[in-house]
Order: C-alpha cells, then structure tokens, then sequence
C-alpha cells in the first residue's frame, strides 16, 4: 500500500468514525530504506538489506511522537504484503520477542500475500510461510490457500473510493 492510499483510507475512516461519532484513533507512518532495489545487483542487496534493517530497528524501537507515544511504546500491529522489505519488517519484530525487548503481545506482525498472487507464494510468502515468524498469515484466493494450507482472507483492497451507499466505484490513483 503506497503511503498515498494510506493517507486516503485513513481519511475514509475519520470520515466514518466522524459521522457515527467516535474517536477513529491514531496512526503512524515511518519510510525505511528498502531491502532491495528492482534489479539490483545481488552483490550490493546484502549491504542495502543491512541498511533497511538497521532503520527498521531504529523505527520499531521509537515510540509514536504523538502523544499516544507517552501510553503505547510499541505498536500494536504491523502489516504487510511484502516484499523483501516486509520479510525484514517480520524479521526485525521475531528478534526483538525472541530477545524479549518488546513483549509477545505486542507488535503482531501480519502478513497478508498479494492479491496478485494467485496460484502460489511469492518468495516473501514463502518465506513467512516455512519459518512461521509471522503472528498471522493469510494469502487473498482459495487456490493458494488450499495448496498451502493457510488462511484465506479473501480480497483485502483498500485503494478503493466508496459510494454513499457504501459500495466501491472502483479503483483510485
């Protein structure tokens, strides 16, 4: 999800919560370096994975500066739909339990499959899948889900615009 459709559906929810007269909550977004460039030279992804890694730390480790950051140190959940990146987010988080710097009910890290992939597991999944470091793990189509076993959590698309009556009209850029 581009950072641009985060701020939308952020904004939808506001909007939501607004209108029924509740609190929508806060959100955070940080920008860390990626693990790998497309096309980038295999020689050179082991130091950019490093780099990404470090900045994750550094970002898992900071509160909010909010003032939700003053009561809630970690985050409560993390989600992702890949790629490398993604791997590296889970990665980070799995270290900190196993170390026991952030505690096991904390920052769920959940990984949700491209909806894109629709017949298998793209390396990223498969890598969630065989280590079992995510908290949850689900792909978007039935195919996937039956030939690996895992959850089905159906579409899951929210780059969307909504009609009044609450149906989707379709994509937005």
């Amino acid at each position: 999800m581009s950072l641009n459709h985060l701020t939308d559906f952020e904004n939808d929810v506001k909007l939501l919560c607004e209108k029924e007269g509740q609190s929508p909550g806060t959100y955070d977004t940080k920008v860390v370096a990626r693990a790998r460039r497309v096309h980038q030279s295999l020689l050179t992804t082991p130091f950019s994975a490093l780099a990404s890694l470090y900045g994750i730390f550094q970002v898992l480790l900071s509160p909010p500066a909010n003032d939700v950051g003053k009561t809630l140190r970690f985050p409560r959940l993390i989600f992702s739909n890949g790629p490398a990146t993604g791997f590296f987010v889970g990665l980070a988080v799995h270290i900190l339990k196993v170390l026991y710097i952030i505690p096991q009910d904390k920052c769920l890290f959940v990984y949700i499959e491209s909806w894109a992939r629709i017949t298998s597991l793209s390396l990223t999944g498969k890598l969630f899948h065989y280590t079992g470091i995510a908290d949850a793990f689900a792909v978007q189509h039935e195919e996937v889900a039956k030939r690996y076993g895992v959850s089905n959590a159906g579409p899951l698309v929210f780059n969307y615009k909504r009609r009044p009556s609450g149906s989707a009209i379709g994509a937005s850029s």
